[in-house]
């Protein structure tokens, strides 16, 4: 996914037209998924011919379509984009919600790349007990998948073998114990190498205190919830343990609004949307804070923007969402974008940057 944000946030000039929408993992609802691109598509097609000329709109359309015709609606993600232009045609399923919109302007729209790359409220889950592991991947409410792999799920004979006589012995209980969860830490550190997502166990509480101790990178684990049932079905686990993420979550947005604050006072925030445009152009943007479902469409006369509803573009030179592109010039400069549920930023009218000097 880093890859396609950094080469589709590279492209700049001529036509290129972003079509995102929401999909759908399971049957007959990804079925539609289908029916909702031809229609997206019809009204890329719209604009296409209202601002270009018909023989782009007619090129563009052709292409969108043979896209669209080359996708497998039976493996959707929760979202989709699509991106094309003068010499690139290619989709992209991402593990997000994005908000569906159709972007033509001179560059891509790439936020719900880099949204699906933060990865705020995606995490694992890992279901513990004596003996036996299991690991579930999750994003916010949703089950990704459960890890079915060389490393999960995981069993301990030894452990599960002990005699009542043995497991009564408690030195020699703890010690396996140890030596199990040992290896278990081991397996989801190798699982983390490709995927880096915070765990959450679910387990009794002294197998949880015992599995800190074994623990080779202790930080990485962020909260823990009362097994009642190992075989519990992945869905009702994360039911269950996302009221936990999702408070760590707010608390942790909660910490970068104090660093937008702190920026406040020491004068290095703006929130005007000419100020915050130029800045990041010139490369002096450290962090974008931007409201989640924020986008907003502009007019750009020389440089000076502005604010328009989407509704309302209607030449090619209009912007149909400045804040992509602001968080696209931070990011290309090395600087961080948070997003921040909706609410948390009133007092900064949904977008604030927090500028190097």
């Amino acid at each position: 996914m880093k890859e396609v944000f950094d080469r589709l946030s590279r492209i700049q000039g001529g036509v290129c037209v972003t079509i995102i929408l929401n999909t759908h993992k399971t049957t007959p609802d990804n079925q539609k998924d289908s029916i909702v691109l031809k229609n997206m598509i019809s009204e890329a097609a719209t604009r296409l011919e209202n601002e270009y000329d018909h023989k782009i709109a007619k090129s563009y359309t052709e292409k969108l379509t043979q896209l669209a015709n080359e996708i497998d609606h039976y493996h959707n993600d929760n979202g989709m984009m699509l991106f094309v232009n003068e010499n690139i045609a290619e989709y992209l399923r991402i593990p997000t919600h994005p908000e569906p919109r159709v972007i033509i302007d001179d560059t891509f729209a790439t936020r719900s790349i880099v949204r699906a790359m933060k990865k705020d409220t995606d995490y694992y889950v890992l279901v513990l007990t004596k003996g036996r592991a299991r690991l579930i991947e999750a994003s916010s409410e949703d089950v990704v998948e459960e890890v079915r792999n060389r490393e999960f799920p995981v069993k301990d004979n030894n452990s599960v073998s002990l005699s009542k006589e043995e497991a009564a012995k408690s030195q020699r209980m703890t010690n396996i114990l140890d030596e199990f969860f040992n290896r278990v830490d081991k397996s989801i550190n190798r699982v983390r190498t490709n995927n880096p997502l915070p765990i959450f166990i679910c387990s009794e509480e002294n197998n949880y205190h015992l599995y800190l101790k074994s623990a080779d990178y202790p930080d990485t684990i962020k909260g823990h919830l009362t097994l009642r049932n190992f075989d519990e079905k992945p869905a009702n686990l994360i039911k269950e343990i996302w009221p936990v993420v999702r408070d760590l979550t707010v608390e942790n947005n909660r910490t970068r609004i104090a660093e937008l604050n702190q920026a406040v006072s020491a004068g290095t925030c703006i929130t005007d949307i000419n100020e915050i445009w130029n800045a990041v152009k010139e490369a002096r943007g450290k962090t974008i804070f931007v409201e989640e479902g924020y986008y907003q469409a502009a007019k750009n006369d020389d440089g000076f923007l502005t604010p328009i509803e989407a509704s309302e573009i209607s030449h090619r030179n209009d912007i149909d969402d400045v804040v992509d592109d602001m968080i696209e010039y931070t990011l290309k400069y090395g600087g961080d974008v948070v997003f921040l549920e909706k609410g948390s930023m009133k007092d900064f009218d949904k977008l604030a940057l927090v500028t190097r000097y």
